[in-house]
């Protein structure tokens, strides 16, 4: 049997920071849960043995620096349904795909936070520029924030079959937490291939090389 999950969108902001500005209310949803994001220490671990360096500790981190470098999160048309989210550093917001506005679905209000998390980490240089390294680092964020939200409610991902959880947030925490990694250098390539492997800000690992290179065999080192 399939669960359907709603959320209140009544959302009461108890902490200290508070939204300056009335937001829509799946967004607002969605940014308190982005506050509660905690990632389990191992997976911290892992990320890092593979060669990514989160741009934040947890997600109350990442809403801080949206909240004090006044970046705006909003539902926004993209270019693509297979675009979920996307950084925009000349409007300094973060445009979360508009197919997804009105949702009822927690599964997807937990998938917004998600990529809300991971664009926050693209914010952090206040640049739009990339790199395979800074696509890895961002992408770690998202997947240990997913597996910690899977863990705090089993099954919650699967009642739901939105393309934001599919080709998104499922796709890349089952991706970069497997022993087998050429899936994930098959599809970080495949979309960010045409990167320079890494930057001045975010020097190439061993690994983001081999996602450059096309080298599919690459194991995370114990």
């Amino acid at each position: 049997m399939v669960r359907v999950n709603s959320i209140n969108f009544n959302v009461n902001f108890n902490g200290k920071r508070q939204l300056k500005d009335s937001q829509d209310p799946v967004i607002s949803a969605a940014m308190e849960e982005l506050k509660n994001i905690k990632f389990d220490n191992n997976d911290v671990k892992y990320v890092k043995k593979l060669g990514a360096k989160p741009p934040f500790k947890n997600g109350q981190q990442a809403y801080d620096f949206i909240k004090d470098n006044d970046i705006k999160v909003k539902f926004m048309k993209l270019p693509s349904d297979d675009i979920h989210a996307q950084w925009d550093v000349t409007n300094k917001t973060i445009k979360i795909n508009e197919r997804y506005r009105d949702t009822k679905s927690k599964a997807v209000i937990l998938a917004i936070a998600e990529s809300t998390l991971h664009e926050a980490g693209h914010a952090k240089d206040l640049d739009g520029d990339s790199s395979i390294q800074e696509e890895i680092n961002c992408l770690s964020l998202n997947s240990m924030a997913h597996r910690t939200l899977n863990a705090q409610d089993p099954g919650i991902f699967e009642t739901n079959d939105a393309n934001i959880l599919k080709n998104g947030v499922n796709l890349y925490s089952s991706m970069y937490f497997n022993k087998d990694l050429s899936g994930l250098i098959e599809k970080v390539r495949h979309s960010y291939g045409a990167l320079p492997a890494g930057d001045s800000k975010h020097p190439a690992s061993e690994f983001a090389r081999a996602i450059k290179n096309g080298e599919p065999n690459f194991v995370v080192v114990a």
